[in-house]
């Protein structure tokens, strides 16, 4: 799982939730995202979700999400402090880009279980 945001405290928060259950790729802007993805990808290892904020420096994530889909992408949970545009957001989620937009903040408990049936599925 590759966790993808630019706030240290939510990286870490997010780190604190997951790293039990699942192996970690802790990323802080988009192009890091789409080079380590297409690294880990290019190595053998399935990336099975991406949790990716929407707002990064230098980079929207509507971008991110293309630009994974474009090498043979992963599923995709988005989320945001900021309202999203839902034209946006239903044209990512019926593209395939996203499984998922998920507005901050997020309740681990409820973020935990949405990882889970998002990975099984």
């Amino acid at each position: 799982m590759m966790i993808c945001d630019n706030e240290p405290d939510v990286l870490l928060l997010f780190e604190h939730v997951f790293r039990s259950k699942y192996d970690l790729i802790m990323v802080g802007s988009g192009e890091e995202c789409i080079e380590r993805y297409i690294e880990a990808t290019n190595q053998g290892n399935k990336i099975s979700l991406i949790l990716l904020d929407y707002e990064l420096e230098g980079m929207w994530e509507d971008t991110v999400a293309r630009k994974i889909r474009e090498h043979h992408g992963t599923k995709i949970i988005l989320n945001s402090a900021y309202n999203v545009d839902d034209v946006l957001v239903k044209e990512l989620e019926n593209g395939n880009y996203i499984s998922k937009y998920i507005q901050k903040p997020i309740e681990t408990d409820c973020l935990t279980e949405l990882v889970a049936e998002i990975i099984k599925n």
